[in-house]
């Protein structure tokens, strides 16, 4: 089944400012072959190459129009939209206490360890599900309220008047945060809006993976930007927002970086330490960086089900203290449906269980990045759409002749001494962080009153909440050299401190961070409230569903890789500065 029906039904004149996809499974009868599930992607692409005019009425000449993606995914049966009389649709939207009795019987003491450790209890299957794209095709759209995306499911709904291969049957459709508020906004309408029963708003893992990582690089920037300078030298500019290969780059080093030294530096420190810039420091490198880059390309990929659902629920404890406003709400909705499903027994939970992989956005990100790739600054949007078609047609004549490439800008050599220099940066770090324990602390405005600004010696920066591990968010702060449950000192032998920042005695922990775990139920009522209140409320993009940091500019200029200053015989440096940490 071709898309000309779409493309000449689409309204030329709609036009969207906010980028947004829709990622959509169908189970079922596909387009391309009778039996089989098949994908259809639709994404708000826009032409970053547009003229930006502030002198004019008009802020901008950028393109705006709907992308849609569809491969088979061969594998898969369809699912009925209503099975032993449960709906797929959780009649109650999203739940609450349903998220709270899974924290508390299913994963429990979870978050109290880092990412780090918790890896060493799953093992790891190494499978990695790679896909071919079926077909592509494009129209005007924008999705940009709950008008936008009725009128792009509509435009779906035609060709399945044709098909039928929809009816009664589940249409995945995996989405980001414009796309969980509106579809879900309109599927709970009464009544809601006709044939749109079949489509299940899903969370994008690709989106919450780069999100993430962006996240967690913004709200820790005077870190990274130390240890940039450290390797890649003091003259380098790093932007307040760069790239994300830059990014991914930096959070590679580090993680790196830091296996190389980690036992060393933990046993150096001592497990009861709960000197507050260790805790956020250790919290940042053993727990945030490595989930934030397994939960897409480890986890999904791999089709690791349990391990990326419950890393889905540990970057959600992230969003909280971020102020993350829309990763605070979206995941919620997805644990719930998740939980609904396995509690109901619906077949779908198996379905996404065992096709993980497919419930995915990558497809149309990737189509976008080629397209701009490969298009100039003055193309019109027939000649993009034209441009798209000639990309995405597997000729290997055009991609000889005409389609860019790149390369990956650093060799295996240079990446193994870019990870040694970031271990001797942590060395550095840790070692004045080693002589400055005590220093770091609140700043206090009144006496009585909960901190919400912190001193970190080493780093030189006052801090808000968002840099400090969960602890610090909840009812009762960590005490220094005691146990925050019975408030007794404690020693190596008798005492644990958790990722979170809190300390128990051994026979004081129930398995479970009592303070952290009412934190994170009491935040699941009030964000889904929000979440609920919100379906409620205006039917297009509001201000406030964007986050403060969204309008940060990124750096527009063309990112090269870095000249790497070499250091003859790095890695007996390594070695000799690893072997001075028992004279610190």
């Amino acid at each position: 089944m071709k898309f000309e029906n779409i493309i000449e039904s689409a309204d030329p004149q709609l036009e969207g400012f906010f980028k947004y996809m829709m990622n959509l499974v169908i189970p079922g009868e596909s387009f391309a072959h009778k039996k089989s599930t098949s994908r259809l992607q639709i994404d708000d692409y826009h032409a970053i190459h547009g003229i930006r005019r502030p002198d004019t009425t008009s802020t901008s000449s950028a393109n705006h129009f709907a992308t849609c993606v569809a491969k088979p995914v061969l594998e898969s049966q369809s699912v009925l939209l209503v099975h032993n009389n449960i709906s797929i649709h959780n009649p109650a939207n999203i739940e609450a206490p349903r998220i709270c009795w899974h924290l508390i019987n299913n994963y429990t003491g979870i978050f109290d360890i880092p990412y780090f450790e918790r890896q060493l209890y799953w093992v790891s299957q190494n499978r990695l599900v790679i896909n071919e794209l079926d077909r592509i095709d494009a129209l005007m759209q924008g999705l940009h309220s709950v008008e936008d995306y009725i009128k792009a499911i509509t435009l779906i709904l035609s060709i399945n008047n044709k098909t039928r291969h929809l009816d009664n049957c589940v249409a995945p459709l995996v989405a980001d945060w414009p796309g969980q508020l509106f579809v879900r906004k309109a599927l709970y309408m009464k009544p809601p809006p006709r044939d749109i029963e079949p489509f299940l708003p899903i969370l994008g893992p690709l989106h919450l993976s780069l999100n993430s990582r962006e996240h967690v690089f913004l709200v820790h920037y005077s870190f990274f930007e130390k240890l940039f300078h450290f390797v890649f030298g003091s003259g380098k500019t790093l932007a307040k927002k760069p790239r994300p290969w830059r990014i991914n780059l930096i959070l590679e080093l580090t993680r790196n970086g830091w296996v190389k030294i980690r036992d060393k530096i933990i046993e150096k420190f001592g497990k009861m330490c709960k000197d507050l810039e260790y805790r956020t420091t250790i919290d940042l490198l053993n727990n945030i960086v490595p989930a934030t880059l397994d939960i897409y390309a480890n986890l999904f990929r791999a089709s690791l089900f349990d391990e990326y659902v419950e890393t889905v629920f540990r970057i959600w404890t992230f969003a909280l203290w971020w102020k993350w406003k829309n990763y605070n709400k979206a995941p919620l909705a997805f644990l719930s449906d998740v939980f609904y499903w396995k509690d109901k027994d619906h077949p779908f939970f198996d379905i996404i269980r065992m096709h993980l992989p497919y419930f995915n956005e990558y497809y149309v990100e990737n189509t976008h990045s080629r397209i701009r790739a490969n298009t100039s600054p003055n193309a019109t949007v027939d000649n993009i759409i034209k441009q798209a078609y000639v990309i995405m047609n597997h000729n290997s004549a055009f991609k000889d002749n005409y389609h860019k490439t790149r390369r990956y800008p650093y060799t295996l050599p240079a990446l193994d001494l870019l990870d040694k220099k970031t271990s001797l940066f942590l060395l550095e770090y840790f070692q004045d962080l080693f002589y400055n324990r005590g220093k770091s602390g609140p700043k206090l405005k009144k006496k009585r009153q909960k901190p919400k600004v912190y001193h970190l010696a080493t780093l030189g920066k006052d801090v808000d909440l968002r840099r400090l591990p969960t602890a610090y968010s909840s009812s009762y702060l960590p005490q220094p050299n005691m146990c925050d449950r019975c408030k007794h000192p404690f020693s190596e032998e008798d005492g644990m401190v958790l990722i979170c920042g809190h300390g128990y005695h051994l026979t004081c922990y129930n398995r479970k961070c009592n303070y952290c775990e009412e934190f994170y139920k009491k935040v699941i009522f009030k964000n889904v409230n929000k979440f609920l209140e919100r379906l409620e409320g205006e039917d297009k993009l509001t201000p406030e569903d964007f986050d403060d940091d969204e309008n940060t500019e990124k750096e527009e200029e063309e990112e090269t890789s870095e000249e790497i200053e070499g250091i003859s015989d790095i890695s007996s440096i390594l070695e000799a500065k690893i072997g001075q940490i028992i004279f610190w």
